[in-house]
């Protein structure tokens, strides 16, 4: 009889340890179907980083003229000084090397000239207008670039006219006056 009672005991003891460790979910999932939503792309968290995050991260505060030792540009004016731009070349240009270099022929810097509020964006009448001097502006240091080595088939230019004033600066201020860059994805 004592042996009936161990044998209960030990079925019940498995039985409540099968309970409590099992849940009430199936273990049992079919795979999912060809072209279901599980299975689509969409529905992945997949990290679609570019491959110029880094590099735009590390340069997305340069700009020439740097705001420091000179403010920006000289008012309807693309003057880039040699000296100048050497002083700027001499911290930042090893790090546009470097991007060109990382990127496949895919990718290229783009420079986007910049002005102030002062004068109408489109050209009216007489006055060429902001976009025209924040496109001669990246022109400029696109040629003093390439002087320094970058090739010309890997930098695109553009003008963002007075559309992106400095963070904290009055929108007629000289400062606005600049080019920025960034790497870009190009068509071929």
């Amino acid at each position: 009889m004592v042996k009936k009672i161990l044998n209960i005991l030990l079925i019940g003891a498995t039985v409540f340890s099968l309970a409590l460790c099992s849940s009430g979910d199936s273990k049992d999932q079919a795979a999912p179907e060809p072209g279901s939503e599980q299975n689509s792309a969409a529905s992945r968290n997949v990290n679609v980083d570019s491959p110029a995050d880094a590099i735009n991260n590390q340069i997305k505060d340069f700009r020439y003229p740097d705001g420091i030792t000179r403010p920006g540009f000289s008012y309807k004016k693309a003057d880039v000084s040699a000296g100048d731009f050497s002083e700027w070349a001499k911290v930042n240009i090893s790090v546009l090397k470097d991007g060109i270099s990382k990127l496949p022929d895919s990718w290229a810097l783009e420079i986007t000239g910049h002005t102030d509020q002062v004068g109408p964006e489109e050209a009216e009448g007489d006055k060429k207008g902001n976009v025209f001097y924040g496109e001669i502006r990246a022109k400029a240091v696109k040629q003093s670039l390439v002087k320094q080595g970058i090739p010309a088939a890997r930098i695109v230019v553009k003008s963002a006219g007075s559309s992106s004033p400095v963070s904290g600066l009055d929108a007629k201020d000289p400062k606005n006056r600049r080019v920025t860059f960034k790497f870009v994805s190009v068509q071929p």
